[in-house]
Formats: structure tokens, sequence, C-alpha cells
């Protein structure tokens, strides 16, 4: 008996420290590369099962960018990825099979570059993520948003739609596989063409394809064109798949009109943890800078264009509530911008979710929406009119007066 309980403890110590137990003594393993491509800059994504030690290693190339992962796989072997977008030419994928696998990017030009680690969040796994900047289109962009300068000198109003989610955030997904991404950006686009079409009025987008947007940059984005007023488009997700109609919502600085609608934000605000914004989603300060009068007004701006909003959608879709609801979403939080986020419908619904796939009710939408804004402009021009000199308009920014905490 002795020898086979020998053998016994001999055979388990070789599965333990020979790395034959799954998950025992192995190192991390990489499921995939991917990569999303902005206007300014391109996102590297890695899936791993877990986070390895790594690091960018120095290179005497400015063209070239080095990411070293010890004690990690890649089942797949030797791989290069052509990209070929303004910002990345190629990526390899190359395991040094002793354990370790380098990611070479190669660069269009010398850019900046961040990079970070996401934690597993819902169906998303641990995740390594390289943001890829140039500088000189990042500063092309930002020009291009402050030139809209010029279009308000000649009395144009800008509207800033915001196409929900993108990138590696897909929002909610319907059970034929539609994406809420895909279905916010068909929108978007046709009412940028709806409000383009009316004159006085100039449209533009946060985002202009399928790639990641944080929520605060989607306001900053805003208020560099100079918004007047700002749109964020979504489709909702119920696991009852018999909820649906459509719903408009505001920003609320004194809680949610209900549970339903602080979920709602809750689940929007979790936008930046899907797809990946760097750091945790904290107000800071925001509190005391937001609760002014400012804001309460634009606030109040924003629930008069809901109001309208609602009464243009009833003629394309049921409506789900009557009257618009607020809570904490983040998006909305464009300071002195009104700003209103609707639900255009319930993606796991399969009745509105088929609807979400024709084109013509995104047609039906966008003139149902753009219909509303219409409405909504004149009422700017008298807000502008009674201005005092607390408020100060510029490139669409208020500037709020600070409230001291406690008072």
């Amino acid at each position: 008996m002795k020898p086979l309980r020998a053998g016994l403890v001999a055979f388990l110590l070789g599965l333990l420290f020979g790395g034959i137990l799954p998950g025992v003594g192995s190192g991390a393993v990489i499921s995939e590369v991917r990569h999303w491509s902005a206007p300014d800059h391109t996102r590297v994504v890695i899936d791993l099962d877990r986070l390895p030690a790594h690091e960018m290693q120095p290179s005497d190339d400015p063209l070239i960018l080095r990411l070293h992962l010890s004690s990690c796989e890649f089942p797949k072997g030797r791989r290069e990825v052509a990209v070929n977008d303004r910002i990345i030419r190629l990526m390899k994928i190359e395991p040094d099979g002793k354990g370790n696998v380098g990611i070479i990017v190669s660069l269009v030009k010398p850019s900046r570059w961040n990079l970070f680690t996401l934690r597993p969040y819902q169906n998303k796994p641990h995740r390594l993520v390289i943001d890829v900047f140039r500088p000189d289109l990042e500063e092309k962009e930002k020009a291009d948003r402050r030139g809209t300068q010029a279009l308000r000198t000649k009395q144009h109003r800008i509207v800033v739609i915001d196409p929900g989610h993108g990138g590696e955030d897909p929002g909610a997904v319907g059970t034929r596989g539609t994406l809420e991404k895909d279905v916010a950006m068909a929108i978007a686009q046709m009412l940028q063409k709806e409000l383009d079409r009316v004159p006085g009025i100039r449209a533009f987008l946060t985002r202009r394809g399928d790639y990641f947007v944080s929520l605060d940059d989607r306001g900053r984005i805003a208020r560099e064109y100079g918004a007047d007023l700002f749109v964020s488009l979504h489709a909702n997700g119920n696991r009852n798949p018999k909820v649906r109609g459509s719903s408009v919502y505001c920003l609320s600085l004194k809680g949610a009109s209900d549970q339903a609608a602080q979920l709602l934000a809750q689940k929007e605000n979790a936008s930046d943890l899907i797809g990946g914004a760097r750091g945790t989603i904290e107000t800071g300060d925001l509190g005391s800078i937001l609760l002014d009068l400012e804001q309460t007004h634009t606030i109040n701006e924003s629930l008069h264009l809901a109001g309208l909003a609602l009464s243009s959608l009833k003629r394309v879709n049921r409506v789900q509530f009557p009257q618009p609801k607020q809570a904490d979403f983040r998006v909305l939080k464009a300071w002195g911008i009104p700003s209103i986020l609707v639900e255009m419908a319930y993606i796991t619904n399969p009745v509105e979710e088929r609807l979400l796939q024709r084109r013509n009710f995104h047609s039906e939408m966008a003139r149902a929406l753009s219909e509303a804004i219409r409405k909504f402009i004149p009422h700017l021009a008298r807000r502008e009119e009674g201005e005092g000199p607390g408020t100060k308009r510029g490139l669409g920014e208020a500037v709020p007066k600070r409230v001291a905490p406690g008072g």
C-alpha cells in the first residue's frame, strides 16, 4: 500500500506543479485582440482570462510600440492584423514559445499612447486597452468642432445628436441580434440629415462611426460644437420581452422620478465600464457645480423639449410614459445645454425589434424628433432675450456660479 500511496502523491504533485490541472500554475491566456478606429485615435483591446504582468517596452523607432506580456499565452499562434486606418498600419501578436507574448503596433505617424486595464464586467473579460492618439488629428477634430462658432454668428442653431454606446459597448441586444449601438447610429444619421435641411439649423454627431466615446467626452464634444441643445438616442432593453414603448428622460439633481428611471440611469451610466473609459465613474465636486440656478433652469428647458418630443413620438410608436422621466444620467450633464435622452423603442420586444430593423421606422423616428426640435428652437430665442448678466453663453456653454458646500 505504501508504494501505491507514494505513487498517488507523486502523480498529484506532478499535476499541480506541471501545470496539467486547468488554471493551476499556468499563465494568462489571450482569447482575442481587437481594434476600433475613431477619427483621432485607435483603440486596441486584448481579452484575457486574467491580467498578466505587462509593460510597454522602449523602442528606437518612433513608429513602433511594443507591449510585453509575461507568463502569457496566445493559443492561436503568431498573427498579423492589418488595421490600415489613419493611426495604425499593422499589429503583430508574437508568442515567444517561452510563456510570453509580444504585441507590436506599427504606426502611421508618431503618436501618444495610453495603456490601462479593465476588470471583468457583465460579459466582458479582463481587458488590456491601448488607446493610440495622433496629436495632429486630435487638434484637427477640436478645431473643426470649434469652427461651428462661425455658424453661430450667422444665427444658426447647433444641435448635437448623440448615438448611444458604440465600439466595445453594444448597448442592449435584441433576440434577433440587433445591436442598440447600430440602431442609434442609423437613426442619428437620419436625424442629422433632417435637421440640416432646415434653414438656420446645423446638426453634428458625438460619434461618426462604430467606436467608443465616454459619457463625459460626449458632453465635452457637445460644448466644443457650441451646442444649443443635445439629444442622446438609445434603444431600451428589458428582461420581460412584453415591455415596449418610447420614452424620454431628462437630468435630475434631486433623485429619480421613480425606481424604473433610476435603474435605467444606472444602466446607461455603466456604459463607461462596458466600453472602457479609464478610471471609475466619479462625480467629484460635480454636484456642487450643478446645484445652481442656471442648471436648474436648463433642466426645466430640457423638460419642455422632452414634452415636445413625446408629443411627436406618439404618432410613430406607442409611448410608454405620458410625461418625461428624470434621473441622474451622466451623459446629460452638459452644463447650460438643454439635453434629453430618448429611448426610441424596446429592442428586447419582438415587435419593436422588427420596427428598429426597418428603414421606414428610422425615417419616421427622425422626422418626429426633428419636428420637436424645430418647435423648440424659437423657445431658445426667447430664453436668450431674457438672459441676465449672470449667464454667459459662448460656444454653447453656460458658466455656472459655484455653490459653496452647505451654502
